[in-house]
């Protein structure tokens, strides 16, 4: 029972108070192109979280082995994207043999969620301040799903800010970041005023 509530803890925390986008500002860049394509969001989370939490299981042993060299602050990072690499190829390879018709360009949508910044920080983060195997996985899907809820969010939000009367200069990017900013502020009020580790 208590691996049961550790684990809803970790993903719980990494959905709400250490959202990815909103605390560490991982994944930016893609949320942006999945609020212009609201059908993609969902399958992108299932992506994302899918490989995060392969890399995040076949990376638990192997980071333990790497944490007492002295190297390892360089070698974990390069540990972590060999293994998203390998899933890559696992995922790719499936999804053309069983779902061709679920993916019209899986080179594309799989390899954004395998190869960004949000893949490896949400293995970074657990492997930094060194989790157990529980925690790991529950971070590295409520990591995963924070970025989908963050997407939603930002989504619907610019959405309505298109119906507002924003000035000319603050059109496009400049209020996304903006309305993106206040959002972050709101989440870190959510932390309690400290900075994520």
């Amino acid at each position: 029972m208590s691996y049961i509530v550790q684990f809803l803890t970790m993903m719980l925390t990494a959905l709400f108070v250490e959202n990815i986008i909103f605390t560490r500002a991982l994944g930016t860049s893609w949320l942006f192109y999945l609020t212009k394509n609201p059908k993609e969001i969902l399958k992108y989370t299932l992506l994302l979280t899918g490989v995060t939490t392969l890399s995040g299981i076949i990376g638990y042993p192997l980071r333990g082995l790497l944490h007492s060299h002295e190297m390892s602050h360089v070698l974990v990072p390069i540990m972590f994207i060999a293994i998203t690499a390998a899933v890559y190829l696992a995922a790719y390879f499936v999804i053309i043999k069983f779902f061709p018709e679920k993916f019209e360009n899986p080179g594309l949508n799989l390899g954004t969620a395998v190869f960004n910044c949000a893949a490896l920080g949400t293995l970074l983060v657990p492997a930094n301040i060194r989790l157990d195997l529980i925690s790991t996985v529950g971070y590295g899907i409520g990591m995963s799903l924070g970025f989908g809820l963050a997407a939603v969010i930002v989504g619907y939000g610019l959405t309505r800010l298109e119906y507002c009367r924003v000035p000319k200069i603050f059109r496009g990017v400049p209020i996304a970041l903006i309305y993106l900013g206040l959002l972050s502020l709101a989440f870190y009020g959510l932390v309690g005023h400290q900075l994520p580790t």
